[in-house]
């Protein structure tokens, strides 16, 4: 790849009062900067306000491209900005990316599989970036996320124009409309996974539940969920935040704003909900027991969790490394770590019979799958559990 400057704004704001999210905001500045550093060697990252104006930043601004970040939850890397060159080596105003997640259809990314940590991200960046080589669709308007464009078209915009206001502008100047490059691969939000619906915990809740307990509601998507195809369920949500407690309100009949482990709870559920809950927990073992005594004799405990023995984390730490992630099974908030065998007999310590247990696998990236092969044929892996990203469970309380 060709060396060249390039200067890229980021927003500069507070980030949410949540612990996950405010190391999220930090982390996709510090990874995205080393990312696109790879390639490019004299890039440099901006931080701007708000209001940001174009005569403000214009000093700032070098090289030949100039990289618009509204959104301070984004990934990117080397192989994202070169696909978007392209793109304006083509003669276009301005380029945009494809995502994980978007608003915006002809922007939402055609992955192969997906991606579960940084390494994986920069793999399948760089084989969207091979696959989609040179290509350009051309769109009415971008999602303003992230966007580039040549520095030469500052030159023709109002000082006072806002940054946000770029995209717009230039279409009104010159009346062109923006393209997307296919190849270039942005991840977008962390924020998503605490308003999720949890379909795959929902399908194992039995049709005689009447009380539910939902264990770290976060912002209330199992409460929605639950709610549409179950009216009569009385639903009690437990949360930590403030703030998600606030926004799962709306959905449950009782919300507790506190740690699990301080909740005052009466005996009684027919139903506990645990989803990616008991690994951020100082004493697991000790909440498995507290909730196998809410429940009523023959109660069901659903939950689910990361496995500490997939693919991923056993390959980072065969080189000597650990990524904590905002979110996922190397999440910075993560305090215990479970393997099939440990969740298993935890649960049956704690007085529970398991009655359902599942995997879920996602499907490896070549690079993975060529690592579990080789660890496997040596006879030193369990290629189920390298495979395994997260066990689903629904446990009934023993007598």
């Amino acid at each position: 790849m060709s060396k060249t400057s390039l200067t890229i704004l980021w927003p500069k704001g507070a980030s949410p009062e949540i612990d996950e999210i405010r190391f999220a905001y930090d982390f996709c500045r510090r990874v995205s900067e080393t990312l696109c550093r790879e390639g490019y060697v004299k890039s440099s990252f901006i931080e701007y306000r708000d209001d940001a104006t174009v005569g403000e930043l214009r000093p700032f601004i070098e090289g030949d491209n100039f990289l618009v970040v509204t959104e301070p939850e984004i990934v990117i890397s080397s192989f994202t900005i070169k696909a978007l060159k392209a793109c304006l080596e083509k003669g276009n105003f301005a380029a945009g990316p494809v995502y994980n997640r978007t608003a915006f259809p002809q922007q939402t990314a055609a992955l192969p599989m997906p991606y579960l940590n940084i390494a994986t991200y920069a793999e399948l960046a760089e084989l969207l970036g091979e696959r989609e080589d040179g290509k350009c669709d051309e769109v009415e308007m971008l999602d303003p996320a992230c966007i580039l464009y040549p520095s030469h078209i500052l030159d023709g915009l109002n000082t006072d124009c806002r940054i946000f206001q770029i995209q717009k502008a230039i279409q009104k100047i010159h009346g062109k409309r923006a393209v997307v490059a296919p190849g270039a691969l942005v991840h977008f939000s962390f924020k998503k996974s605490f308003e999720a619906e949890r379909d795959d915990l929902i399908r194992l809740v039995p049709e005689d539940i009447e009380k539910v307990l939902d264990v770290g509601c976060a912002m209330g998507g199992y409460g929605k969920k639950l709610r549409q195809i179950r009216h009569d369920v009385f639903l009690t949500g437990v949360e930590l935040s403030p703030i998600m407690a606030e926004a799962a309100r709306s959905h449950y009949d009782e919300i507790v704003i506190s740690p699990i482990e301080e909740a005052d709870l009466s005996p009684g559920y027919d139903l506990v909900n645990c989803g990616d809950i008991i690994e951020h927990l100082e004493d697991p073992w000790g909440m498995l027991a507290m909730l196998h005594g809410l429940l009523k004799t023959d109660g069901y405990l659903i939950l689910s969790l990361p496995n500490a023995g997939h693919w991923t984390v056993v390959k980072d730490l065969l080189k000597a490394r650990f990524e904590y992630m905002p979110l996922g099974i190397q999440c910075i908030a993560h305090l215990r770590w479970f393997t099939e065998s440990s969740i298993r007999n935890a649960l049956e310590n704690a007085g529970f019979r398991i009655d359902i247990f599942e995997r879920e696998q996602i499907t490896p990236t070549p690079n993975g799958q060529d690592f579990i092969e080789r660890v496997c044929s040596s006879g030193l892996g369990d290629k189920t559990s390298l495979l395994t990203n997260e066990f689903i469970i629904r446990a009934i309380k023993a007598g």
